[in-house]
């Protein structure tokens, strides 16, 4: 790799990332806030006043751009825009566009979520994305919010489409046995509906149907209002491995959770790659970390070149533009989260230097918030949050990233991993 290797594209997207209801607070008429207070409840606690963002917004957005930081992807929530079905809510289209304002203010390029996990609760009545009305409801709101919103650059429609197929065996595991039960009966309660009609619990026919149905009407609505905007999906997408012996199993969960979902979105302006770890299929058809590798906070195998190996699977497989929109490290040592950030961005920067189309990296997240069932546990953020006082705190995290940022690349040196290259029909990453 030499000197002229090592920057990342001029225009390339430097950010940060939250989620509308990991952030803002008082989320009150989504599906998620009514989950969040049955009792006993799937959610470890509820989110409550969050961290305040709906109020803070502009504040936040004075630190990212101090810490150096270009983008900033946040979510809008469907919840405030149409708390009840058919009636739009001008005082939170508003708010979103003040909040679109303050990035442009700052020479921030705002990447705005459209759909993040959570749903009003009328539309959880309705069986949400269960329902076949789903994708023509979900067009409808994308058409008033792109109306109404001025400034728009990039749109995800859709948050981590594929997630409930990765998580579905946790849960699932979560209404099992009796004390399950009672959390699911709890839940139907205050969803007034099947436990299906939440997103993360979403049926694989669902989503396919009805899930990637919302997202090329969502995408053909934005695109009808604002042809320039760029639109994707983002994927949760990991570093697929296996032991030896395993690969079958290994290729029958790219097959089932993974591809599916590439070939559909594939020719769309982006795809939003959203990866945390590698993960390892075995003989007797479980996955996760491998044996004695160390691992985040949240179980995660602290695997920094998954990212650049995932880069490479998607571009090989689709040829469409990635923003990676999300990557991160949970867990109090913040050393290790700024070297797992530079570790991330320098196997990322020989992927580029490979030809893989990569415009843009979002940490997540920018502050340490509301992880949905985990609640407050676990830390991701370059920015932390003393919830008593709402008061941020920018960790040292935050400065070597927005030194990465503001240098526009790293020199990787002699150290940076040496990529292996793809074959057809590769599954994701080589390691």
């Amino acid at each position: 790799m030499t000197a002229s290797d090592r920057s990342f594209p001029a225009d390339f997207l430097w950010g940060s990332a939250t989620a509308g209801h990991q952030v803002e607070g008082g989320n009150f008429n989504s599906d998620c806030w009514a989950l969040e207070h049955a009792s006993p409840s799937i959610f470890a606690e509820p989110s409550g006043d969050a961290v305040d963002q709906w109020n803070r917004f502009d504040d936040d957005m004075a630190i990212l751009a101090a810490i150096g930081l270009k983008a900033y992807r946040f979510g809008i929530e469907w919840a405030r825009i149409e708390p009840v079905e058919g009636v739009f809510a001008r005082s939170a289209l508003d708010h979103y566009q003040r909040c679109i304002d303050a990035c442009h203010q700052r020479g921030i390029t705002p990447v705005v979520t459209f759909h993040h996990f959570t749903i009003p609760l009328w539309l959880a009545r309705k069986g949400g994305m269960t329902s076949d009305q789903f994708p023509a409801l979900f067009a409808r709101y994308c058409e008033t919010v792109t109306r109404a919103l001025r400034g728009l650059v990039v749109v995800c429609s859709m948050n981590e489409m594929n997630v409930p197929l990765i998580i579905r065996d946790v849960a699932l595991g979560l209404l099992a046995g009796e004390e399950g039960a009672a959390k699911r009966a709890a839940a139907e309660a205050v969803l007034g509906a099947p436990i299906e009609s939440n997103f993360l619990f979403t049926p694989p026919d669902a989503l396919l149907r009805n899930g990637l149905g919302a997202h090329a009407a969502g995408r053909d609505a934005i695109k009808s209002v604002r042809p320039e905007v760029q639109v994707g999906i983002t994927l949760s997408l990991q570093d697929e491995q296996a032991e030896p012996g395993a690969e079958a199993v290994r290729d029958a969960r790219v097959a089932k959770m993974v591809d599916p979902f590439l070939d559909l979105v594939a020719g769309d302006d982006f795809i939003g790659v959203q990866t945390y770890t590698r993960t390892t299929s075995r003989k007797d058809g479980t996955h996760g970390p491998r044996a004695g590798e160390p691992v985040t906070a949240m179980g995660y195998e602290d695997r920094p070149d998954a990212l650049a190996a995932v880069c490479r699977y998607v571009w090989h497989r689709t040829r469409t533009p990635i923003i990676v929109t999300e990557n991160g490290f949970s867990g109090d040592d913040d050393d290790r989260r700024a070297a797992f950030i530079g570790e991330s961005l320098g196997a990322l920067q020989c992927a580029i230097a490979d030809g893989v189309d990569v415009r843009g990296y979002f940490y997540w997240s920018l502050l340490d918030n509301y992880e949905w069932m985990a609640g407050y546990g676990p830390k991701f953020g370059i920015v932390g949050v003393d919830r008593a006082t709402q008061q941020r705190r920018i960790k040292r995290s935050a400065l070597a990233y927005g030194a990465i940022a503001r240098a526009g690349g790293l020199d990787v040196g002699s150290t940076a991993p040496t990529p292996m290259p793809l074959a057809s029909g590769t599954p994701i990453g080589v390691t």
